[in-house]
């Protein structure tokens, strides 16, 4: 047994520590379309064994699993931008019920923007803040909200890709999970008005 999956078993059965920038959506960002276009995915239209192999290349086979189940159950529509054929970026919108287990401090019901991908070799040029803006508008557009959405705190470029889409700051906080779940805590490590954001114009000091 590899070190890596040794910690994926430890995390999941026995004990797992994340540490997360919580945001919700207020006044986001206006989705501009631009360039290629965003394909959207959800039960009624699934993906392509096409979208659905290049996804589970760079994401894994569980990553597959797990988020194309729910596709198909109707709780999560997934975006995806390719550029000359190839995946640039991926999005998901997720309903609430598969996320209380490790959010059920945050909201009783609502929607969740992410997980998002970028390719490695495409990362700077704006792609995530273009599948955010995405997200956030195709839920509006299905009445879905409210909109949350956090990155780990150690993920500096998404935080920073949030709060430049316009979402408002709930703070950082710690969820701390044991034994499959069945003991859960959560933990407020700041407020909201203790971090520095960053606006949809620029960036504060």
């Amino acid at each position: 047994m590899t070190r890596r999956l040794a910690r994926v078993i430890f995390e999941r059965v026995i004990a797992r520590k994340r540490e997360y920038c919580v945001y919700r959506s207020e006044t986001v960002s206006s989705f501009d379309e631009g360039g290629e276009q965003i394909a959207v995915y959800d039960r009624a239209q699934p993906p392509s064994a096409q979208v659905s192999d290049a996804y589970r290349a760079h994401m894994g086979r569980r990553s597959r699993w797990l988020m194309f189940r729910r596709l198909r159950r109707g709780q999560a529509v997934l975006l995806v931008l390719q550029k000359n054929d190839r995946l640039a970026g991926i999005g998901w919108i997720q309903h609430w019920r598969p996320l209380r287990h490790e959010f059920w401090w945050l909201e009783d019901n609502g929607v969740a923007l992410g997980p998002f991908w970028t390719s490695p070799a495409l990362r700077g040029q704006g792609i995530y803040g273009r599948l955010l803006a995405k997200a956030a508008e195709e839920a509006r557009q299905r009445g879905w909200k409210p909109l949350s959405i956090w990155a780990e705190s150690s993920n500096t470029p998404s935080i920073r890709g949030i709060e430049k889409a316009g979402f408002k700051s709930l703070g950082t906080h710690r969820v701390h999970t044991y034994l499959l779940g069945l003991i859960r805590r959560h933990y407020v490590v700041s407020e909201a008005s203790e971090r520095p954001t960053i606006s949809a114009f620029g960036s504060s000091a």
